[in-house]
């Protein structure tokens, strides 16, 4: 048995310190395999409407139903570029140095949950290489869907965009309308080169009974960038989500969440940026908006350890019930003489002025209130593609007209 298996099989009991724990003896555990069969792209496309995406079959390069997986990594355009894309396991099998990516960035001991990717996930997850110089101008699409009650995904993903290379990646996590008493956890390690950036946009939407486990560490070379957009609308039993990135000399990150939290759902996120190198910049921006008795706890963490390093935490909360928990823990911690941390928090209702004055100008309440609620979740999000700024404004209007609803 090797090293991995051994921690892992050591740490299949080991609670989060973070969110509710789970009974992973529960949920059926399933082997992947590949597939075209026309059911399963009819239910992906299904699903797909849910994040806002349209005919995914057509679109995405990665796709996963369940156990079911299509990849469609060898379009021409991709192969054009030296674009890898396949599964994990595929990779660790057919490429030899993949295993110097795998659970380096992740402790596969950090809680039960890697643990069962591990043991349980055989090779479940995309892998994605974007070779050195090479540019992708249109986004590479994976997305990750349940479609059956009391499965867990576990999935174990790799992206890998090398020195000078740029990606633009967009990921759709939703399950199918009726499914509940679901697992999804997904580990994805990201490495981004000397000069490189990656774009990351996630569209998530889950249900009541569906937990949902990710687990994701960013490494940032020298000069390299990493922009995150994240969003969940739906109902969710708990939603647990701590990214960690790490940044080098000159490197830096922009992180977006907008949590939109419904019914007695338990949602617990955030981002944490450690700026180990001179002249890094890190700044995590998130937006929180929650409905019926739901919980929202909002985590972020820049530590500050380069010379001359920047980051700023902007946390806006914005509760549509009396019966909402929100709360934001931001933690700075300086490690250098010379380096500059900030942040800011609010949480407020829906302001009567605003609300008002839209009314005054024929707007009805109900609209009033949807265009209040789209101009809060509205983010800047700087250097993401054109497709990436649409995918996010028809989910944007997505959310507002149910916030409200």
């Amino acid at each position: 048995m090797s090293d991995l298996k051994k921690r892992a099989l050591n740490a299949i009991n080991k609670p989060s310190p973070y969110g509710p724990d789970i009974d992973l003896t529960t949920y059926e555990y399933v082997k992947p395999k590949t597939t075209v069969k026309k059911d399963v792209e009819d239910v992906a496309n299904e699903v797909g409407k849910r994040v806002g995406l349209e005919d995914v079959t057509l679109t995405s390069t990665y796709i996963q139903v369940d156990e079911s997986i299509i990849v469609k990594a060898l379009v021409e355009k991709l192969r054009n570029y030296g674009v890898i894309v396949t599964t994990t396991g595929e990779a660790l099998e057919k490429i030899e140095w993949v295993k110097n990516y795998y659970w380096k960035m992740i402790d596969v001991d950090t809680d039960k949950y890697t643990a069962a990717v591990e043991l349980y996930g055989h090779g479940q997850g995309y892998f994605i290489y974007v070779p050195p110089k090479t540019k992708i101008p249109f986004p590479i699409y994976a997305c990750l869907f349940i479609a059956s009650k009391g499965k867990a995904q576990l999935l174990h993903n790799i992206v890998i965009v090398d020195d000078e290379a740029e990606l633009h990646l967009i990921t759709g996590c939703a399950v199918a309308y009726g499914v509940a008493n679901s697992l999804h956890v997904g580990v994805t390690e990201f490495y981004i080169g000397k000069n490189a950036k990656l774009s990351f946009a996630m569209l998530h939407a889950w249900s009541k009974g569906v937990h949902v486990r990710p687990r994701t560490a960013v490494h940032v070379n020298d000069g390299g960038e990493f922009i995150s957009y994240y969003v969940l609308y739906s109902d969710v039993a708990s939603l647990q989500a701590y990214p960690k990135i790490i940044l080098r000399n000159n490197a830096k990150t922009y992180t977006v969440s907008v949590i939109v939290g419904w019914g007695e759902s338990n949602y617990d996120v955030g981002s944490k940026a450690i700026l180990e190198g001179n002249n890094s910049r890190a700044e995590i921006m998130s937006r929180l908006i929650g409905s019926g008795k739901c919980t929202i706890t909002s985590r972020a963490c820049i530590i500050g350890r380069g010379v001359g390093c920047k980051g700023h935490i902007e946390c806006l909360g914005l509760p549509l019930s009396n019966e909402v928990t929100i709360s934001t823990i931001p933690e700075l911690r300086i490690e250098s003489n010379d380096a500059e941390l900030t942040h800011e928090a609010a949480i407020g209702r829906l302001s009567e002025e605003e609300l008002y004055y839209l009314m005054s100008r024929g707007f009805t309440e109900d609209e009033a209130k949807s265009l209040i609620v789209r101009g809060f979740m509205t983010v800047e999000v700087p250097g993401i593609p054109p497709q990436t700024r649409i995918a996010i404004e028809n989910i944007t209007k997505l959310i507002a007209q149910k916030a409200i609803g």
